[in-house]
């Protein structure tokens, strides 16, 4: 949908009841129909029986879209922590932990943030 007739925004989002691959088939435009097609019934019918997705399966969901938008299927970190440092040894800490990494880490290796104050973007 491109938003007309007030659809609602968050029909666009994964639903509770999609596995990562099915929402990747259904977001997918080069995706086979067939395959599509199987992806979005399986969601209806986990919908109908009442089975969500458990947490793990919405992780693997969030790192296959991280995936798909950095065009990376290698090993990504993510990188999380305090908006505030609580002990003054540790911004330093943070920043020897990312140039050490940074440096020796392998080259293939993505250290994603989310851009948050704090340990994320002192690490960045």
């Amino acid at each position: 949908s491109t938003g007309e007739f007030d659809f609602p925004p968050g029909a666009l989002e994964q639903s509770d009841y999609a596995t990562a691959e099915q929402w990747m088939l259904l977001k997918n435009q080069r995706a086979a129909v067939d395959a599509s097609a199987g992806a979005a019934a399986a969601i209806v019918e986990a919908y109908v029986a009442g089975k969500k997705v458990g947490l793990k399966e919405r992780a693997e969901a969030e790192v296959q879209q991280l995936r798909c938008k950095l065009g990376y299927d290698g090993r990504i970190v993510c990188i999380l922590g305090g908006t505030k440092y609580q002990e003054a040894n540790s911004e330093a800490l943070v920043e020897a932990l990312a140039q050490k990494l940074g440096s020796s880490a392998d080259p293939k290796m993505k250290f994603v943030t989310g851009g948050m104050p704090g340990v994320q973007k002192t690490f960045a």
